[in-house]
């Protein structure tokens, strides 16, 4: 899977999250008690975490894009993923 996949799903799990968000927001809105608030922290504070990944890939796609053309030259001269990159593999 590339960095791109995995960017992919990241839009896709940030998305998730906002309708999960959206939904517990819901329950608190119609039925406030203790639990319902807790949750809905629970569920925000995961949007969050989703959003912030985002956010940093959003905010490097050029280096993004630059490591994934280098790990595909790299796997076609040698069969190998490039030893070095200037950003985390998201999949690690």
């Amino acid at each position: 899977m590339t960095d791109w996949d995995l960017i992919v799903e990241q839009i896709q799990n940030a998305m998730q999250a906002v309708d999960q968000a959206h939904e517990a927001s819901e329950k608190l809105r119609n039925h406030t008690t203790v639990e319902t608030f807790d949750e809905f922290q629970v569920q925000m504070q995961e949007l969050c975490e989703h959003l912030s990944a985002l956010k940093n890939v959003l905010d490097h796609t050029g280096a993004y894009t630059m490591d994934e053309l280098v790990d595909m030259l790299s796997q076609m001269s040698s069969g190998k993923p490039a030893a070095y990159r200037r950003t985390q593999r998201l999949g690690s």
